[in-house]
């Protein structure tokens, strides 16, 4: 074995500290690297990070001027592909909130455009850092967050112009290029993975390394309460439940015949395992994720036994120890944090063209789902660039709802391919799916009003009231999305099929979807305050949101769902004391009697007599 061979050995069996792993976390978030112990990567980070001094040292390397001047044949690096698109898409959010905050048509909200501004960018550049980091599962969140914002604006963008005569087409450019950007964002979260050589993408941890290291903690402060390695003392009114714990747990494994999982209630043994997951998790490369694969599943497995048998323990014994349920709970927790999850992988698709699917993510090609999602991408495309010729003139009458009715389709669109992304199932039968095919009600929903003649509908014919010819297709592009959102309820039938379920994986898929347009029902309604602020009295805001609120009903009702959609009740759980005086009272927490009154006396006669008084 070679020197450099018994080096690098020697340092991977190496034990490594918490304070270690927690600095090179540090490193890491601060200096975006992927490995803290290689030296180039670190000093490529601190390149990146103090470019001035970079470009100084580099000069003075060449034996040139540290000045900042440019050799005249010195000539900038080309950025790639995804990086003059991002420049454009950028380039066409300032100047299109530039052309609408300097219109003297809309000085009157030049305050509220100017805070638009402010809020985009800020979610622009939020949104790009955390795609560019698409490897963490809270940075992709991030990405998700920010691009979910950038769509409300672009969708608000949309609905003023539309109640804003003659300055529809401004608005509407705005909108086109906040789409633009966050669907770059889509491309470079996509690009990130891809560029890690992870393939499929089919390797995700579902928590960053800093979200472990909190688990880990977790853990350990639970263990140390069941082995009673706490500073509180016990008092006469203190039980001790975690001892008691602890001593049933130990007989429980020697009994069991898992005598060698005993060693895990040891903090020392239980620490040094969770570092070593911890510490090969931090190292955020391809090649450090599959040996984390190949070894993490043994240790898991063996904490993963711990919790089963100890768990059995818990349910036959009576009264619970909570110690013990707290210190199990911890540990399914860090556990859960190594169970490769899938979602997230479809980025790929959406950021690599589809001539390269083929051999490079894998010789079987992409699965129903992922095909679906890049259907439905190819037509939301096309839907909005229709939508943009809809309305050839400025109108006041029908037309301008049936546009915002329009918009809203296509935002409804936009996230749907959101719920698609985030979706693991490779037969599109996840929750995420069924949620997505919830538009697809909504679009089946649209096309029976529209060719119908039910008089409860405010607004029909929508599409045969396009001014421009160029929407000749419209209903064509609407089908397509609405029958492949709807693939997993209706098949491969027309679009006005009725939704009956094929494939029942969950009991409450209707429930689901139903959720999903309740969400879309509670968004619109606080769209009032903003829009009258914002839009002329051109047209009113009933005109607008009477015709989407019956639309979004009417869908629920094909979901088997009646009546509006219920505000949200957030109920405070019942104290110590208010839970005592309700059975005092004699009163549950929903007003209903407790006991009877012959009941109620027999339990003060029985409380007189244990304290001692006579009845």
């Amino acid at each position: 074995m070679s020197e450099t061979t018994q080096t690098t050995t020697a340092q991977s069996t190496q034990r490594r500290s918490a304070t270690a792993i927690t600095v090179d976390n540090l490193l890491r978030r601060r200096l975006r690297v992927s490995n803290p112990r290689s030296a180039r990567d670190i000093a490529d980070g601190l390149r990146r990070t103090f470019t001035a001094d970079s470009a100084a040292e580099r000069r003075e390397v060449a034996g040139q001027s540290i000045a900042d001047v440019a050799p005249a044949n010195l000539l900038p690096a080309s950025p790639g592909p995804t990086g003059v698109e991002l420049e454009q898409a950028q380039g066409d959010v300032d100047r299109d909130l530039r052309a609408l905050i300097e219109n003297n048509q809309l000085k009157d909200i030049e305050a509220e455009l100017d805070g638009w501004s402010q809020a985009i960018r800020a979610s622009i550049d939020d949104g790009l850092s955390a795609a560019r980091l698409a490897l963490d599962p809270r940075a992709r969140d991030r990405a998700f967050g920010a691009r979910r914002t950038l769509a409300d604006y672009a969708r608000m963008a949309r609905l003023i112009g539309t109640m804003t005569p003659t300055l529809s087409q401004p608005y509407r450019r705005l909108a086109q290029s906040l789409d633009e950007i966050g669907a770059m964002m889509l491309v470079t979260a996509g690009e990130a993975l891809a560029a890690l050589g992870l393939g499929s993408g089919r390797a995700l941890l579902p928590a960053p390394a800093s979200e472990l290291t909190a688990r880990r903690d977790a853990v350990l402060a639970a263990l140390r309460t069941l082995t009673g390695a706490t500073e509180n003392s016990f008092a006469q009114d203190t039980w001790s439940f975690g001892l008691f714990g602890l001593r049933e747990s130990l007989q429980r494994l020697e009994a069991a015949g898992h005598s060698d999982l005993r060693a895990l209630l040891d903090q020392n043994t239980l620490a040094q395992m969770m570092d070593d997951l911890v510490d090969r998790a931090s190292t955020t490369t391809a090649r450090s994720l599959r040996a984390l694969g190949a070894t993490a599943q043994v240790t898991v497995q063996r904490m993963q036994r711990l919790i089963t048998v100890l768990n059995t323990l818990q349910q036959n014994t009576d009264p619970e120890t909570p110690p013990v349920a707290n210190f199990l709970i911890a540990l399914q927790l860090f556990v859960d944090g190594f169970v490769a999850q899938t979602s997230g992988y479809r980025l790929l698709f959406v950021a690599r063209p589809p001539l390269v699917f083929y051999g490079l993510y894998g010789i079987g090609g992409i699965d129903v789902a992922t095909r679906r999602l890049l259907d439905v991408v190819a037509l939301r495309g096309r839907l909005a660039e229709m939508l943009d010729c809809y309305l050839g003139c400025d109108c006041c009458g029908p037309e301008n709802a049936c546009q915002a009715m329009l918009d809203k389709l296509l935002y409804d669109t936009d996230r749907a391919i959101d719920l698609l992304i985030v979706g693991s199932n490779p037969n599109g039968d996840g929750e995420p799916e069924f949620r997505a095919a919830a538009y697809g009600a909504l679009i089946r929903q649209f096309f029976i009003d529209d060719t119908g003649t039910d008089p409860a509908v405010p607004l029909r014919g929508c599409l045969s009231r396009a001014c421009s010819p160029s929407t000749s297709q419209l209903g064509a592009v609407l089908t397509g999305i609405g029958q492949r959102l709807l693939e997993p309820l209706i098949g491969a039938g027309p679009i006005t099929t009725p939704i009956t379920p094929l494939m029942p994986l969950y009991p409450d898929q209707s429930e689901m979807m139903r959720s999903e347009l309740c969400l879309q029902a509670h968004s619109e309604d606080r769209w009032e305050n903003l829009v009258t602020a914002m839009a002329p009295s051109c047209t009113t805001w009933a005109a607008i949101h009477t015709p989407i609120a019956v639309l979004l009903s009417r869908a629920q009702l094909t979901l088997g769902a009646a009546g509006p959609c219920p505000d949200p009740q957030i109920s405070m759980p019942p104290t110590i004391e208010s839970g005592i005086a309700e059975i005092g009272s004699g009163r549950l927490t929903m007003g209903l009697p407790l006991f009877t009154p012959p009941e109620k006396r027999l339990l003060r006669s029985s409380f007189r007599v244990s304290r001692g008084f006579t009845p």
